[in-house]
This record gives structure tokens, sequence and C-alpha cells, in this order.
């Protein structure tokens, strides 16, 4: 690759990503003004359904190129849905690995969906190197009330 190739691809980068900082710099400024919604009611089925969604997820891959599908904070919302469901704490690590998705970009969603107050983090306190990710109360609403909409 030449370098004005590279130039290129960086200057487009660059300009992409700013855009993206700037959707979630306004989500948080609408999100710290907003009061909180009411809680959807949870059905007794969200667990299932949940888990019925990343293995449709996973199962595109087989059929079609997984770049089309790539949802990194979307991946890492369910399966940190299916944690809180199932009383399991899930750390960075972990989470990264659900989100199929470099190291690096996997940890800026994270960040993004702790700005948004989706999700909370807390350093192991066993492994101080270790930080745990949940899902907060609001993205547990959040979530429920997605599922509730999608039935």
């Amino acid at each position: 690759m030449n370098e004005e190739v590279v130039v290129s691809l960086i200057k487009d980068l660059t300009a992409k990503l700013s855009a993206v900082a700037e959707e979630f710099s306004g989500r948080v400024d609408r999100a710290e003004t907003n009061e909180p919604s009411a809680p959807a009611p949870a059905a007794p089925d969200n667990l299932s359904h949940v888990k019925r969604l990343i293995a449709e997820r996973r199962s595109r891959r087989r059929f079609l190129p997984a770049e089309l599908f790539h949802e990194p904070a979307w991946d890492m919302l369910l399966a940190l849905y299916v944690a809180n469901e199932e009383s399991q704490t899930m750390n960075v690590k972990g989470l990264v690995a659900c989100a199929d998705a470099p190291v690096t970009t996997s940890q800026r969603w994270i960040e993004h969906l702790a700005k948004l107050r989706l999700v909370t983090r807390v350093v192991d306190t066993v492994d101080r190197r270790r930080v745990e990710v949940s899902l907060s109360q609001t993205g547990i609403e959040a979530i429920e009330a997605y599922l509730a909409a999608h039935r």
C-alpha cells in the first residue's frame, strides 16, 4: 500500500471516529437530562429469548461474512444481560471475548456504554488487575423494554 492510500485511510477513519464520538457525546447529554423510564415488567422467558438472540447472531456467521453483522456493543449488552440473569460476574476479558472484536475496540465500547450509564465497572476486590462489568439498572430496563417491544 502506498503512503497516499494509507494517509487517505487514516483521514477517513479519523472522520468516522469523530462522528461516532460526537454521536455518543450527544447521547450522554440526552441521557443525563432525561428522567429514568419506568422499568418494563420482566417476562419470565427473557433469558431464553436473549440466549436465542445470541445463538441466532452467531449462526449468521456460518452463512455470511461476519463483518456484515459486527455490533460489539450489542453483543456485550446481550452477554451482560445473560450474566445478570444467571447471577454471574463478567470481567472485561470475558466481555471482550463475547464481543468478537479486537480488545481495543471492545474497551472503547465498554467506555461508551459506561458513559451512557448502561453498564457499571467495578475493580475486582480479589484481583485488582481485573475489572468486573455489569449492566446498570438503566441497562437492564433498556434491554427488557427492547425485549418487550419485540415479542
